[in-house]
């Protein structure tokens, strides 16, 4: 399996955790989402390649330490376009399943990988997010079928386009992938996980007492 991972610009991460966190916390904690998820990434076995695409230039040192494939964008030309963009540099090179997952879940772990690599048959396998109805997981065997959509409801969107289509469609639960660290209820959250990677450590040293 390889595995895409987008990555928006550090300086301009995070923007709903605004009032909570600064600019530079927001930065350092979007940086070390990253660095989690290309460690599990680089420990699974499941896992062959990873292609981070991005606009942030100083994500290209970090993917390099990970020897992980980068691919730059001039801009967040939004999420939708940036994975399509990295989906077709990547599937012209790959010919086994592709997973897209975001870079803001910080407790995905190697056995969550194991479960999305194993559960995929064909067409298209749907890791659902609990919170807003939205995908934090897509996997899929090249040539990709349907238009990517992200964001809220993007689930509900994704079923009923696959039904027009007639394409296989399996939804999927991964325990890491339930939840993207994105407003500040999730801070919250993963402050209050029983252990975590470095984006956890760094929120436990916050010590976020209320939103």
């Amino acid at each position: 399996m390889w595995v895409i991972v987008p990555v928006k610009s550090f300086r301009n991460a995070k923007l709903r955790l605004d009032g909570v966190l600064s600019s530079e916390q927001r930065a350092k904690l979007s940086y070390l989402m990253v660095d989690d998820i290309l460690l599990t990434l680089q420990s699974s076995a499941d896992v062959h390649g990873v292609a981070i695409i991005s606009s942030d230039e100083s994500v290209r040192s970090l993917a390099q330490g990970y020897k992980t494939e980068f691919l730059l964008t001039d801009a967040d030309s939004g999420y939708s376009q940036d994975v399509m963009h990295a989906v077709t540099e990547v599937s012209q090179h790959v010919n086994e399943t592709i997973a897209i997952i975001p870079s803001d879940v910080p407790q995905l772990s190697c056995d969550d990988l194991s479960q999305i690599n194993l559960s995929h048959e064909q067409g298209l396998t749907l890791c659902p997010a609990i919170v807003d109805g939205g995908t934090n997981g897509l996997v899929f065997s090249p040539p990709l079928s349907i238009p990517l959509m992200f964001g809220v409801d993007s689930l509900r969107k994704y079923e009923s386009i696959a039904l027009e289509n007639n394409i296989p469609l399996k939804i999927q639960p991964v325990v890491g992938l339930e939840r993207d660290i994105d407003r500040p209820e999730d801070l919250l959250w993963l402050q209050n996980q029983n252990s975590g990677g470095k984006a956890w450590l760094y929120v436990r040293e916050l010590a976020i007492k209320s939103i």
